[in-house]
């Protein structure tokens, strides 16, 4: 839509600003309105500063007066350093990051009018004006498609080494649309290493050898050339003549004395070195919680048995929170139509979603220990493998059961209860109507099994009667015959609430949550009065997890064994 036609009133006092400037004003030289071919407005103005004349366009778009009218000079000019490229538009006192409906394009003639005089003083000399622009990373980035990522405390590992030294390096390079990545994930060469990268880095097949070259020639010439072939490349470094001789030339980066940091890839063309230089992003700290909360939960291990949607956005999550130790227990294979709700992506498909989770957060953080398990429990399989995998299960600081089924939960209950473990586990009810988190935690809440019981109890007790008949997975259809179905959104609500549940856990100390169970509305559905209508459930305690006598000594095992056990007849 055309804004001077809906905005009569605006677009007139648009005009009569600019009538008011060039009365009040003599510098301005002329004012002319008039429309571009797309109909937008555009007031050509004649500023006179020191005898010179600049016309500027002062160009209204679509969106005013929610965004600022574009000022920008004739032809292809450099009126100022606060200017976007030659002929570029000006950044001036208003722009998209302060821009107020109220102020005029009159105004922002004014505010052009003061950058072109403030650096052109009556003294002849280069002026000067402050900026007020506050560029960031990813605004500088969008021009920069190669880029050479390292980790914070990577420079600093170089301090005590040589002036003049060569250095191998380790990286890993990433492609994704029109961008190149490197990474950086070690300096030095292998086994001698002085530095590893404490983060992840991609599993990316492209793994590159590079050397850091520090070098006290001054590489200006090489800073601001932007690819191409250099020919005295070599003359300037010689250490270089040595590293271009393999079959494959090294990533470089140079380090100067004087600070400068350059980055390029090379390549050969007509025999010669090609440069492809690559914009040096040194990253900061990643936002994460406290150190207190992270060390407390990255010593324990976690336990997740079935790792399709739930389980495997819980896991996610805990990575990313600190945990660093998972046991992983599902047999399925991830196949396309898990896309639609699970952490995974499509390079997972046709892996065993442990394999692929595994992968998933080795993808997340470093140093992680994670303990696959290729089967189902109580499936049709060896006793001496489920036996195993069970002990393994209870061996675990925390047991979380997402598979909503039955026999797996009532296995993994058991082994909560034989090794005195917490557990916590959590469901999606068909149809996304809504889901249950829950939490059994030793001689505090009652067993997993009993708590279970209580929780149906609890169900069956609503006024409400459950109104739908169950469909295909995650899915529930009404009286109407009118199907629900749940989608990622409402699993990761789920999901979100039980990883809440698992770090009040971990992280130890008193709880947060004054409940142990919670039902929880995503639809106005079955008890549930609307969208996050959470419903506490109460778990009575039914006493200690183990019987005091649970824990024979060594002559109560001594007896019960002469009793049990029949002599060898030979």
């Amino acid at each position: 839509m055309i804004w001077w036609w809906l905005d009569q009133r605006r677009a007139k006092a648009e005009k009569a600003a600019f009538a008011a400037l060039q009365e009040e004003f003599d510098w301005v030289a002329g004012v002319r309105t008039r429309h571009l071919v797309d109909l937008q407005l555009c007031v050509d103005v004649d500023i006179v500063h020191a005898g010179e004349t600049f016309k500027l366009a002062v160009i209204y778009p679509v969106t005013f007066p929610d965004t600022p009218p574009i000022v920008m000079p004739y032809g292809e000019k450099r009126l100022s350093s606060h200017q976007y490229g030659p002929g570029g538009e000006l950044c001036l006192q208003w722009r998209a990051d302060n821009w107020d409906p109220a102020v005029t394009g009159a105004m922002m003639v004014e505010s052009a009018y003061g950058l072109i005089a403030g650096e052109r003083p009556a003294d002849g000399q280069p002026g000067m004006v402050p900026s007020e622009h506050r560029s960031t990373l990813a605004g500088e980035l969008r021009f920069e498609s190669r880029r050479l990522m390292v980790p914070e405390g990577a420079w600093a590992s170089l301090r005590g080494q040589l002036p003049e030294a060569v250095l191998q390096v380790a990286l890993t390079m990433t492609v994704r649309r029109t961008q190149r990545v490197a990474h950086l994930t070690a300096i030095g060469g292998p086994g001698a290493e002085i530095w590893k990268t404490p983060r992840p880095a991609p599993d990316a097949p492209d793994r590159r050898l590079g050397y850091i070259l520090r070098t006290a020639q001054d590489m200006d010439a090489l800073a601001l050339h932007h690819g191409g072939l250099f020919e005295d490349l070599t003359a300037r470094v010689p250490e270089l003549a040595s590293l271009l001789g393999g079959p494959e030339w090294p990533f470089i980066i140079l380090l100067e004395q004087n600070g400068r940091r350059t980055a390029f890839d090379l390549f050969r063309k007509d025999g010669r070195p090609f440069l492809i230089h690559y914009r040096i992003v040194e990253e900061e700290e990643l936002a994460k919680r406290s150190a207190s909360d992270r060390e407390a939960v990255s010593g324990k291990r976690v336990t997740i048995v079935g790792c399709g949607s739930i389980g495997s956005k819980i896991a996610a999550s805990l990575a990313r929170a600190g945990v660093r130790k998972f046991l992983l227990v599902d047999e399925d294979i991830f196949l396309t139509g898990n896309l639609v709700r699970n952490e995974l992506d499509a390079w997972a498909i046709g892996w065993h979603k442990v394999d692929a989770l595994a992968d998933r957060i080795g993808q997340l953080a470093t140093d992680t220990d994670v303990v696959p398990h290729r089967v189902e429990l109580g499936s049709q399989t060896s006793s001496l493998l489920i036996e195993s995998v069970l002990e393994a299960i209870g061996e675990a600081d925390l047991i979380i059961d997402a598979t909503a089924a039955p026999t797996a939960f009532n296995l993994c209950g058991g082994a909560a209860r034989r090794h005195v473990k917490p557990m916590i586990w959590a469901e999606v009810f068909g149809g996304g109507i809504g889901g249950l988190v829950a939490r059994a935690r030793p001689d505090v809440d009652p067993p997993p099994t009993e708590a279970r019981r209580q929780i149906a109890v609890w169900c069956d007790g609503r006024a409400t009667p459950w109104e739908f008949r169950s469909g295909n997975e995650y899915e529930a259809v009404g009286n109407d015959e009118a199907p629900f179905v749940a989608d990622d959104a409402d699993i990761s609500v789920i999901a979100a609430h039980a990883t809440r549940f698992a770090l009040d856990i971990l992280q130890g100390g008193e709880t947060v949550f004054p409940q142990s169970a919670y039902a929880i509305g995503l639809k106005k559905a079955w008890i549930f009065r609307a969208p996050f209508d959470t419903w506490p459930i109460d778990l009575e305690p039914i006493g200690a997890w183990q019987h005091p006598d649970s824990k024979p000594d060594a002559g109560d095992i001594g007896r019960l064994m002469a009793d049990m056990i029949d002599e060898d007849p030979s």
